[in-house]
């Protein structure tokens, strides 16, 4: 009884705050750095970084926001140059890419007691990750990729939670320092370090099936409104 009888007390003391002055959306843009945790350790084992962005938005004055984050990483890829035979285009070679990479998209619900120079969060999250590998083929002379196609894709549901902490700069910008895990449901997806590309461009690689639980540390820069 005590313990709830403090937080209700605290909760009131941090939306009275949080009242003295309106309350402003917030749209981030990060970079972060990643890594694997538990299976999804074991079975890939290899840290990885990307970009990505979240907005929030207050309710009224409540220290309580709703939003969304995307995220994009890179797992790995490989690239070789191939021989190429295009009736319209004098190249004879072309430079293949093989690229994998994880996008997640969450929704997310955030506490943000204080809208000072310093306001320290924590998010809940809910959404899933994707894990896409896809081939370019490129070849000078010709307007984007001669070939662009999707070799493996699968998803898996993902939630978790985030602790972060924004500095304000001025009226509209600030700096954020962010740390997110989430625990993601199984999921087979491309082994980067088993990809092979032979001397005629044909495609080979392996996959791994493992949950999908991970950290990550972001830092960025953001935007008041």
């Amino acid at each position: 009884m005590r313990t709830a009888l403090a937080l209700l007390l605290m909760l009131h003391a941090s939306g009275t705050f949080a009242q003295e002055r309106d309350r402003p959306m917030t749209l981030s843009l990060n970079g972060h750095y990643g890594h694997p945790l538990g299976e999804f350790d074991a079975a890939w084992g290899k840290e990885f970084g990307g970009v990505g962005g979240n907005f929030s938005t207050p309710f009224h004055r409540l220290p309580f926001e709703g939003g969304a984050q995307f995220d994009w990483s890179r797992m790995g890829g490989a690239s070789a140059v191939v021989p190429v035979q295009v009736d319209h285009l004098d190249a004879t070679e072309g430079d293949l890419e093989v690229n994998c990479n994880t996008y997640g998209f969450h929704a997310l619900m955030r506490f943000k007691p204080f809208t000072g120079k310093v306001a320290p969060y924590i998010d809940g999250l809910a959404g899933w990750r994707t894990f896409t590998t896809r081939t370019k083929l490129k070849v000078d002379g010709a307007e984007g990729p001669l070939s662009n196609e999707r070799n493996a894709s699968d998803a898996a549901m993902s939630y978790g939670w985030a602790a972060g902490v924004m500095v304000t700069l001025g009226e509209v910008f600030y700096i954020e320092g962010r740390y997110e895990k989430l625990q993601g449901e199984e999921v087979t997806y491309v082994d980067p370090s088993s990809i092979s590309i032979d001397d005629q461009g044909a495609v080979g690689y392996g996959t791994r099936t493992s949950n999908t639980d991970v950290y990550q540390i972001k830092l960025g820069i953001g935007f008041r409104f």
